[in-house]
């Protein structure tokens, strides 16, 4: 194979394994946020969970299917939104938010950091993590 070919071949093999990943993390139910619209996004009076994660990890590709289905879970939800940031798109986002590992998942309210998830990460211990939070935050804007 002439290196030209060869090089080819490599570009569009990369090009195959990146939409692998890309579609790996996409949801119907998930909000991709970036830099373009991750303040105005985050202050819109919901709770934002959020995925901050990186396409290469192994830890963000098994949270990715319970995260998909958190994100259905909640589809329509006045409360809540699922999300998600790709840190090796969006650095200067993960940097501000201190991201050190993947996945990191925060917990967003008015545009600011509420509280950061540190659990398991199963969907029934992210649910009631949302949900109590959720109950906290009624009971803050009751009192």
């Amino acid at each position: 194979m002439s290196p030209s070919r060869a090089l080819w071949a490599a570009a569009a093999l990369l090009l195959c394994l990146a939409m692998a990943d890309a579609s790996e993390f996409a949801a119907k139910n998930v909000v991709t946020l970036t830099s373009k619209n991750f303040k105005e996004a985050t202050a819109d009076g919901k709770l934002w969970l959020i995925k901050f994660y990186a396409p290469w990890c192994g830890h963000c590709k098994r949270l990715a299917p319970t995260w998909k289905e958190l994100g259905d879970d909640y589809e329509g939800s006045k409360e809540i939104a699922i999300a998600h940031i790709d840190c090796t798109v969006e650095k200067s986002i993960c940097s501000e938010a201190e991201v050190k590992g993947y996945p990191t998942l925060k917990l967003y309210y008015e545009g600011k950091l509420y509280k950061p998830y540190k659990g398991a990460r199963d969907k029934e211990s992210l649910k009631k993590f949302l949900d109590d939070a959720a109950a906290d935050m009624m009971t803050e804007t009751v009192s």
